[in-house]
């Protein structure tokens, strides 16, 4: 009888942590605006190409409106407002002032 090994823990990076350390976006595939992960000057949630999408479960899930939306309805990875932003970042539109 083969005794019983336990596989060692670990802690894995998840596929966002993976393409921020690389310096990409996890969304886009562009590189990312800052080289500075810690202290970005722009981040998705203040992006004009950021989107948002109601689930199922009722939950609303920040997505990139760069990608085009799949066979399933999907637009990438769900993205964080503090999400450091890419190379493709645009400044939302000032909302003109009511007179």
């Amino acid at each position: 009888m083969t005794a019983f090994t336990a596989a060692p823990a670990r802690s894995g990076r998840g596929s966002i942590r993976q393409h921020l350390d690389r310096r990409v976006h996890p969304a886009t595939g562009a590189p990312l605006l800052d080289t500075d992960l810690s202290n970005p000057s722009a981040v998705c949630g203040g992006c004009a190409h950021s989107v948002l999408k109601k689930h199922r479960d009722g939950q609303d899930r920040l997505k990139c409106g760069l990608l085009p939306r799949s066979s399933r309805g999907l637009r990438g990875p769900d993205l964080r407002d503090t999400t450091p932003a890419c190379v493709n970042y645009a400044a939302p539109a000032a909302s003109p002032l009511s007179a």
